[in-house]
């Protein structure tokens, strides 16, 4: 008895545990669920808030046919161009098109006519004859409208493509490294130059086709109805749709705005795609997979929250432009063509007289009921097709407002590199602040007036291509970041040529910064860096860049293999030479020689990329050379050849590296002391740690039975 009411007793309380975390568990979800549904509701209400602001700026205006036309000057580049021949044929085969429809309705209603006075030659001439040769011309004239509609839209991107990536990749300012790291206007510049240029150049196409042909069809379609039903049928078709026009225009949801919303989360979506693509290895080392898929869920969740809201408003927009633009167009075009039918002497009685001439010359209700027929079918289908064009052009307003929205996506693309092209790019302003006698805003006030003090801009010198003693020099110059942090100032030095400086310092003091505004990556502030030209100056970063291409590519970069030959004289002999030389001669034999094509950047090691970068360097033989730890994985005899090498070739060596076997290649260093200060000055002896020389430069089977081993691991 106690057993059993002591086995109960345990059940109840397992039980009862067992409840009490299945009712834990339910509650933590329903918290769970609840922030996440606030969350979303917050997030769509901030979405929503912003495509309200960006409605007003999204508007059919002056700013947005100024900005289309600019850039269709840019897809259409004048009268003699490929393209406008192009846009000519278009207008010339809708005009064809045109002429072909109103062909069929009249050989339509030959048909019926037949049909009903049981002619049967006639019959035979119009249906077997006529439509027979024309389904040739007329199915050409289709697909060829197909063809080269499509043709012009891709002719359109190429040239808006180009366009742009003449100002994205213009070597003079490297548009590419500022508009991603100095300026935060856009984010996902990827689709910008991908999908919205190719959306903006299909919805401009389709509004040319869309637009064109159904405004040609409605004049030629009213001038053909008016000779048979008068100007009243016409009119009254264009005064309904008019006012179907204006209904539409007023419940039609911010299309235009919504479009450009989409877009922007869409390349929120893929930013975050290519960030996991991009740093792989290091979340998996982390492993940060789930923390990632949190951030693809959330940027998901946003986008297909707004389609949904999109394709619900498209819905009930769609039900309207149904019931106005087809359904109730259809009753309305019955009315205006059967009401000279059916009552005589109405405002459009020019059929009446000519269906009672024709009535009189058959002289039977069999003639009369084919004439009738003949002549209702050939205006139906005219008064359809013309309902049709004006439908087309009313439900045209719908593509113009998407339009708005990637024409605004692509205008931001061309304003913000213009910006940067123009070298106008700047840190945001700091707000106007005035003097206050509270110690903290005065404080705050005169930190501002220093700061805009050193942000001014400084003046660059380049010299020239035959100037081969131009040093690098910096005069007054402040290092602030692109955050506004000042990491030096007034900082002052010269590096002559034949002069090798070692840079050292701690962290975050501005090493790395100072080759950034040597480079002109950064903007220039305080006083005046006077430099060679880049074809004088080569950097070689700790983890460098390797192209697409062959090993021989890789090389030559950033040449290609004819310009390098064109003006360097290079030869295969010359490249494996180089290759040699950094001990990676068996790399190309591995491979199987120069012309093979890798991912390289996958197939070598770290140091087997760090001594392709000093062959890289080795080739092309600048004045100046900035080293950023770009030996830090090889090994220190292969180390010390390599700066021995270099400086025989007459490279001057500007070095940041932490190690100690590098201080005596160098005659100057430059030391900054993380604080805003530096020290410039020669290397003495007692800088440089004592370690053991050099060991000699290792024997080629030594380095290739290493390079084996690398690459089997």
């Amino acid at each position: 008895m106690a057993q059993a009411f002591s086995r109960l007793r345990k059940g109840g309380v397992a039980g009862g545990a067992v409840v009490a975390a299945a009712a834990l568990a339910a509650y933590r979800w329903h918290m769970n669920e609840t922030a996440r549904r606030r969350m979303n509701s917050n997030r769509e209400q901030r979405i929503w808030r912003k495509v309200k602001d960006e409605k007003q700026s999204l508007q059919v205006d002056k700013e947005f046919a100024q900005n289309l036309f600019k850039f269709l000057r840019v897809c259409v580049p004048g009268i003699r161009s490929k393209e406008f021949r192009y846009l000519i044929a278009v207008a010339g085969l809708l005009l064809l098109r045109s002429y072909l429809d109103i062909w069929i309705s009249d050989n339509g209603g030959e048909i019926v006519k037949a049909i009903v006075g049981r002619d049967k030659k006639m019959f035979i001439i119009r249906a077997l004859r006529d439509l027979g040769l024309m389904m040739f011309p007329i199915a050409a004239v289709n697909n060829l409208l197909k063809y080269t509609l499509s043709r012009l839209k891709v002719m359109m991107r190429k040239q808006l493509s180009l366009h742009f990536h003449e100002k994205y990749l213009d070597p003079r300012v490297n548009t590419f490294y500022k508009v991603s790291n100095l300026d935060s206007r856009i984010r996902n510049i990827d689709q910008l130059m991908t999908t919205d240029v190719e959306r903006f150049c299909t919805s401009s196409a389709d509004l040319y086709s869309n637009l064109s042909k159904p405004l040609l069809d409605i004049v030629l379609f009213t001038h053909r109805l008016s000779k048979s039903l008068g100007l009243g049928g016409p009119s009254a078709m264009i005064m309904y749709f008019s006012a179907c026009s204006l209904i539409l225009r007023a419940i039609q949801p911010p299309f235009g705005a919504l479009t450009a919303e989409e877009q922007r989360l869409e390349g929120d979506y893929r930013l975050h795609h290519s960030r996991l693509i991009t740093h792989s290895e290091e979340i998996a080392f982390y492993g940060g997979s789930k923390r990632e898929k949190l951030y693809i869920n959330m940027a998901f969740d946003r986008l297909m929250n707004l389609m949904h809201k999109i394709f619900y408003l498209r819905f009930w927009n769609g039900i309207w432009d149904s019931l106005l633009v087809k359904y109730m167009a259809t009753i309305v075009g019955y009315c205006v063509v059967s009401a000279p039918i059916f009552f005589k002497g109405g405002i459009l009685s020019n059929l009446q007289s000519g269906m009672g001439g024709a009535t009189e010359k058959a002289g039977s209700d069999d003639a009369e009921a084919s004439e009738v027929a003949a002549i209702y079918t050939k205006n139906s289908r005219l008064l359809i097709s013309l309902a049709g064009a004006i439908g087309r052009i009313v439900l045209a307003g719908k593509e113009i407002t998407r339009l708005t929205g990637f024409c605004n996506r692509v205008a931001t693309l061309d304003n913000v590199l213009s910006d940067i092209q123009r070298s106008t790019l700047s840190p945001t302003p700091p707000p106007s602040i005035r003097a206050s006698s509270n110690p903290s805003l005065q404080s705050t006030f005169e930190e501002e007036v220093r700061l805009n003090e050193l942000m001014k801009p400084g003046v660059l010198i380049v010299g020239d291509e035959d100037n081969y003693e131009c040093p690098v020099k910096f005069d007054h110059v402040n290092l602030i970041s692109p955050d506004r942090t000042v990491l030096c100032q007034n900082l002052t030095f010269e590096i002559p040529q034949g002069v090798n400086v070692l840079i050292s310092g701690p962290n975050g003091c501005g090493k790395s910064s100072l080759f950034r505004v040597l480079a002109g990556l950064w903007p220039l502030y305080g006083g005046t860096l006077t430099r060679p030209t880049s074809s004088q100056q080569f950097y070689v970063p700790q983890r460098p860049y390797l192209a697409l291409g062959t090993l021989r590519d890789q090389v030559t970069y950033p040449l290609t293999w004819l310009e390098a030959k064109r003006i360097k004289g290079a030869t295969d002999e010359t490249i494996i030479e180089l290759l040699n030389e950094v001990h990676l001669g068996e790399i190309a034999k591995r491979k199987g020689g120069l012309d093979v094509e890798c991912d390289w950047a996958d197939v070598l090691s770290g140091g087997q990329k760090q001594r392709l970068a000093m062959a890289r360097l080795f080739f092309h033989r600048p004045k100046y050379a900035i080293l950023d730890e770009c030996t830090s994985a090889v090994s220190l005899d292969v180390e010390g050849f390599m700066y021995t090498r270099a400086k025989e070739l007459g490279i001057t060596l500007i070095t940041v590296s932490h190690r100690p076997s590098l201080w005596k290649f160098h005659e100057k260093v430059l030391k900054f002391d993380g604080s805003g200060g530096y020290e410039f000055r020669k290397m003495m002896t007692e800088d440089i740690p004592p370690m053991a020389s050099f060991p000699p430069k290792p024997q080629e089977s030594e380095v290739s039975v290493m390079g084996d081993i690398v690459d089997e691991i």
